[in-house]
């Protein structure tokens, strides 16, 4: 399962950018493609008009066919030019890939037994010098 984050900002000189446009554009994008998107910035508000858009798909080559899709859709919507269009894609595996002791992610969701987190404080409060302490 592939993820992907786009923003896409549209020059300043020829669009006009205010809330109600890019709400026009959100929605057609949303009524045509299966994605979240949302206005997150207007010409009005911050001097540039921009939506970004989020989706998932099974395979990287659909969701690239899919941004595709709305980037053109943008350039044919009448707000103006496309100025920028900037994507993370990713598969959703590579969250786990970061965790070099292969704890990391249990760490961080593990709230049933937190009397191991209290002796690991503990020891961390007791030799400030060791760099963060050390884990049992």
């Amino acid at each position: 399962m592939y993820f992907a984050v786009m923003k896409i900002t549209f020059d300043g000189g020829e669009a006009s950018g205010s809330r109600k446009d890019l709400m026009a554009i959100v929605e057609k994008i949303r009524a045509r493609h299966r994605v979240c998107a949302m206005p997150c910035s207007t010409s009005e508000d911050d001097g540039e008009a921009a939506i970004a858009v989020t989706s998932l798909a099974n395979s990287e080559e659909s969701l690239s066919r899919q941004l595709d899709a709305i980037s053109k859709l943008c350039e044919e919507a009448g707000i103006g030019r496309i100025a920028s269009e900037r994507t993370l894609l990713d598969h959703l595996d590579s969250f786990g890939d970061d965790d070099e002791d292969g704890e990391g992610r249990e760490e961080e969701t593990d709230c049933e037994d937190d009397s191991d987190h209290h002796e690991d404080d503990a020891d961390q409060d007791e030799d400030p010098d060791s760099g963060g302490g050390s884990r049992h």
